[in-house]
């Protein structure tokens, strides 16, 4: 199969807690066995206003040598609840959108810190084609 018909596949998080010193959270997407990927989109829906002024929350697509091999998508400070944020918004997000085949994808969940009280939760989707 070639990129010209890929198979797309969506990978959505529920809830994910970006304050609050929820600490970080890791996950791990497998492919299709034998597939190359290519990541197209990431996406953090609000579901309460993040306050991050000192650090970013993010989210850091990558493997279990480099977190963000692949992206890192900086959700902004003050991003509003029910705002979406996306590799729009954050335009270096996608650092590398090749990925290799029956390479397993880390993700991880990285909260943000505030001078005050942080917040922030989204649930987050990722797309990537497979071919």
């Amino acid at each position: 199969m070639s990129y010209d018909n890929p198979i797309t596949s969506i990978y959505p998080f529920a809830v994910m807690d970006f304050g609050a010193t929820a600490g970080d959270t890791t996950n791990v997407i497998n492919g299709p066995a034998g597939k190359k990927g290519r990541l197209k989109s990431i996406t953090a829906r609000a579901t309460e206003v993040f306050a991050c002024s000192t650090k970013a929350a993010n989210v850091k697509i990558g493997s279990a040598g480099d977190l963000d091999k692949y992206a890192q998508l900086n959700i902004a400070d003050g991003t509003a609840n029910l705002a979406i944020f996306t590799e729009l918004d954050d335009t270096d997000a996608i650092i590398d959108a090749d990925i290799a085949a029956n390479a397993p994808i880390t993700v991880t969940f990285d909260e943000g810190t505030d001078g005050s009280a942080v917040t922030g939760q989204a649930v987050v989707t990722i797309f990537i084609d497979w071919y």
